[in-house]
């Protein structure tokens, strides 16, 4: 059985840290390739109605602007 990767992006916020699961990979070549092409794009995933950085009260909050940082972990089997 070979191993698995999560890919996921962390945000820190106000209101503590933020991990979003993105998908999970076969290789962990794979994994860091994954993650060097979302660093090099700037872009930031589509985050869910209800998350905290979506509904967060303060007007000119500067975690709604941050590019996450971009990881993964080996899959627990």
């Amino acid at each position: 059985m070979t191993d698995r990767f999560e890919l996921h992006c962390e945000y820190v916020h106000c209101c503590g840290k933020k991990i979003l699961e993105l998908g999970e990979v076969e290789t962990e070549k794979m994994a860091k390739e994954w993650i060097q092409e979302q660093t090099l794009k700037g872009k930031r995933p589509r985050l869910p109605k209800n998350d905290l950085i979506r509904t967060c009260p303060v007007i000119h909050c500067p975690a709604k602007l941050q590019i996450p940082r971009y990881d993964y972990r080996k899959k627990a089997v």
